[in-house]
């Protein structure tokens, strides 16, 4: 009786072992779902990410619901960043500044991340493996990956004591982006570093 008991045990340890860590492309072009908090208010919006690593290219991409579209564009190849706002009825502005170094991977925190669980997913009706890294400073970066699938984000939170993001990746493609992706929009041509 105490070998078998000795066994059951054995078999829920093994069983209820962390899953190994997400290794999530660091090319890629993904369509998300953004969910911004802060003191002013919340903000939704829908757009895109895409990430070339190799050439050093990343766009944050997104239009919130009341039609302001947000780019944020950094290009290591360049030296430079962009972050363009247009909203709906203004005239749009860019700010930029230069970039030294290179491209930081996308998912670097990973790798140092602690397994949090497993948790259902209300979207996808998916089980999610959920994973969490503290950096510092107050803010605690989230991953939730697909657990029949787990190199696939399905959703990626930030939480810092200045506001909230929550990005839902309603895909992810382990491509090379389109180059489209990462031009400079016109009226970031002449923007000043700020």
């Amino acid at each position: 009786m105490y070998g078998v008991a000795v066994l059951a045990c054995v078999f829920v340890l093994c069983s209820a072992q962390p899953p190994p860590v997400p290794k999530i492309p660091e090319t890629f072009y993904t369509n998300v779902f953004v969910e911004l908090h802060s003191a002013a208010g919340t903000i939704f919006g829908k757009g895109n990410f895409a990430q070339d690593f190799k050439a050093g290219h990343l766009a944050e991409a997104a239009t919130t619901e009341d039609g302001t579209v947000y780019l944020g564009l950094d290009l290591y190849d360049k030296g430079e960043a962009y972050v363009y706002r247009a909203p709906k009825n203004e005239a749009p502005s860019c700010q930029s500044r230069p970039l030294t170094g290179t491209i930081s991977p996308y998912w670097g925190w990973v790798a140092n991340a602690t397994f949090r669980g497993y948790f259902p997913d209300p979207y996808t009706h998916r089980n999610l493996s959920v994973w969490y890294f503290e950096p510092g400073f107050g803010s605690r970066l989230e991953l939730g990956v697909a657990e029949d699938d787990p190199n696939l984000p399905v959703f990626n939170n930030l939480y810092r004591t200045s506001g909230d993001s929550k990005v839902y990746f309603f895909t992810f493609y382990a491509i090379t982006p389109a180059a489209g992706n990462f031009t400079v929009p016109a009226d970031c041509q002449t923007a000043k570093h700020g």
